[in-house]
């Protein structure tokens, strides 16, 4: 896979040259490649407002520069980063060559802000570079990930409420084939993975995940540094955590929540009032009728 991917680089950059359109920009910590000048400009500089969030939060900085190549087509993209990844992915990070590959948004869908899919990526390379040799679940490897750079929002709540539903979850450890889940699937997956590192972070203490991160680098087990954080082993945490969403996220919590309470009221509210001014409008249109001697119309009544 590394070497593919050198070799990769290799023919992307001489595909630039020779078609005349490599633009690159450099700063501090990143190198940007793409052959759209002021596109690279806007990633490195999202880039580097992010590392300067994820060298805070690991408390590591990078060796070196991080390679960033913004590809045109599925096929530049598959020569970076390898065939195996499904068609809905738009980028991916590769710690262990500091790169981070991207579909090009003039190509591709975004449906996140620019700001949120680097900031991922980004997450992805200072953890394997904080890991070294080490892997973790890959709950935990994309959960930190749309923690640090997501913002969770009613349509995540819904997607996992209607999961809860219609009993579509499933546990953390079936995330480690996301990489063959439908489109779909994976969204729940990665809100399931948010949703697990923000249950660390919120239940344990803010610092909870690195905490973890640092007891495995350390030499404990998965076992063993769950224990250490969170009093319970690594089974037993997913089962508090699964039993946590089934509470959380029915419809009856949901739709209990204050905000939604008061976001429907104030819904109503504006409801009624209209519904009222079109009433209003009527009654004042058929007494108009009425003293010119005309007979109402149907539309009139109510």
């Amino acid at each position: 896979m590394k070497y593919f991917g050198q070799f990769g680089i290799l023919v992307y950059l001489a595909t630039l040259t020779a078609t005349g359109s490599a633009q690159i920009v450099n700063s501090s910590h990143f190198e940007v490649h793409s052959s759209n000048q002021s596109f690279s400009e806007q990633v490195n500089q999202i880039l580097e407002a992010g590392y300067s969030k994820a060298s805070a939060y690991y408390q590591i900085d990078l060796p070196q520069k991080v390679q960033v190549f913004v590809t045109t087509d599925a096929f530049e993209f598959d020569r970076l980063v390898g065939s195996n990844l499904p068609d809905w992915s738009i980028a991916c990070a590769i710690p262990e060559q500091n790169l981070i590959v991207l579909k090009s948004p003039d190509r591709y869908h975004y449906r996140k802000e620019l700001s949120e899919v680097l900031y991922h990526e980004l997450a992805h390379i200072f953890l394997g570079k904080a890991l070294g040799s080490l892997s973790l679940p890959l709950w935990m490897n994309e959960g930190l990930a749309v923690w640090f750079s997501e913002k969770w929002g009613w349509g995540e709540k819904i997607l996992v409420a209607r999961a809860v539903l219609t009993g579509s979850i499933f546990p953390l450890g079936r995330i480690d084939s996301l990489d063959y889940f439908r489109a779909s699937k994976a969204q729940l997956a990665y809100a399931l993975s948010f949703l697990a590192v923000s249950y660390l972070e919120t239940q344990y203490g803010q610092g909870a995940f690195l905490k973890l991160v640092n007891g495995y680098r350390a030499g404990q087990n998965l076992n063993q540094a769950f224990l250490s954080v969170t009093g319970l082993d690594y089974i037993s945490f997913q089962k508090e955590f699964e039993g946590m969403v089934r509470k959380r996220y029915n419809w009856m919590a949901i739709l209990s929540d204050s905000m939604v309470l008061w976001t429907g009221l104030a819904l109503l509210f504006v409801l009624l009032y209209f519904v009222k001014k079109v009433r209003t409008k009527k009654i004042l249109r058929r007494w108009e009728r009425e003293e010119k001697g005309l007979a109402p119309r149907d539309s009139d009544f109510y």
